[in-house]
């Protein structure tokens, strides 16, 4: 039976590397939605600047007459603004990235592992969440709710709090058993 979990602790130690490669893709496309709202958030701003220039020159008055005309105006700049591809898409690759933390933190087959082995790879999924949620608030920061950046910096806080505190636990062990 030893030999049988030695096995498989053995080919879950080789699929580690495995886990690292799709942590370097998922900083990779956090980082490109990261880039990709620094771009969308230009596009809305250019935007915003050309329709409200034709506007100005249509010499649209907000009058009786013209209301049903402005209301569908604004209501396809904010479909412009918000982008739903893009935010299911931003979804979907949260959800993605927190799976793969859930998986190497919660799953039984995994616990099995050391924990100091697979601890940089949950805390590295976690950071990628963060710069991927950095994503959703770059892309229009002016119009972002106070909320947003208060979870932005709890979680970051929390992020760094429970890395330093899991380090600090496993240095205590390496001390206390040599």
């Amino acid at each position: 039976m030893e030999s049988k979990t030695s096995l498989t602790m053995d080919h879950l130690e080789q699929k580690l590397s495995g886990w690292e490669k799709w942590l370097y893709a998922s900083f990779s496309v956090a980082i490109i939605m990261l880039a990709h709202a620094f771009i969308k958030d230009h596009e809305n701003i250019m935007l915003t600047n050309a329709l409200f220039f034709m506007e100005d020159k249509a010499e649209l008055v907000r009058s009786a007459a013209n209301a049903d005309i402005l209301s569908q105006y604004y209501s396809d700049l904010a479909v412009a603004y918000l982008s739903p591809a893009r935010l299911i898409l931003w979804l979907a690759i949260q959800s993605a990235i927190f799976a793969c933390a859930a998986v190497l933190a919660f799953f039984r087959p995994w616990r099995k592992v050391n924990l100091s082995k697979r601890m940089d790879l949950i805390f590295g999924f976690l950071l990628a969440a963060w710069i991927n949620l950095l994503a959703l608030g770059a892309q229009d920061p002016l119009n972002i709710p106070g909320e947003y950046n208060v979870l932005v910096v709890i979680y970051l806080l929390a992020l760094g709090l429970g890395y330093w505190w899991q380090g600090r636990k496993k240095d205590k062990a390496e001390e206390v058993f040599p």
